[in-house]
């Protein structure tokens, strides 16, 4: 079985400011499971680390994905979707929470509230976060899920 990971939760440094949120318990709960973890990064690999922060805007009723002025949600959108399809044996992705490519909860200036992530928003397997796959049944859960993705 294999999953997607934001890859700085394996300790890559492909964070905007080039750290990591390495999650040690991620890959030693991979290997009890028999889960490959594949890490990937949307952000990293279309604009490379270091780089400015992505900041989410909502604009009338439109939502941008600013890096510095520019509006990147077209490019991100895409590598999403591709990274996606490469890895269409996937069975799942666990993400991390603030990201705009890999967090279920973003924030988003002047909406007053937060959005999905793209790797979350019409995924073709099931998603959670790093911090809901802190708690037991939560893993559980999401465990179940992958499974039975897995076998479909």
């Amino acid at each position: 079985m294999k999953i997607l990971v934001s890859a700085c939760l394996v300790g890559s440094m492909v964070r905007w400011n080039n750290s990591s949120k390495k999650c040690t318990f991620l890959e030693e709960w991979a290997r009890n499971n028999q889960v490959e973890i594949i890490p990937i990064c949307p952000e990293d690999e279309v604009f490379g680390t270091p780089r400015k922060p992505i900041k989410l805007i909502q604009i009338e009723d439109k939502i941008e994905y600013n890096l510095g002025q520019e509006d990147v949600y077209p490019e991100l959108k895409e590598k999403v979707d591709e990274i996606q399809s490469r890895y269409n044996d996937a069975s799942g992705f666990i993400g991390i929470f603030g990201s705009p490519t890999c967090g279920i909860g973003v924030g988003v200036k002047n909406k007053g509230g937060f959005t999905r992530g793209l790797m979350h928003v019409n995924s073709p397997f099931p998603t959670t976060e790093i911090g809901h796959f802190k708690n037991l049944n939560s893993r559980k859960v999401f465990l179940e899920k992958i499974r039975k993705e897995d076998t479909l």
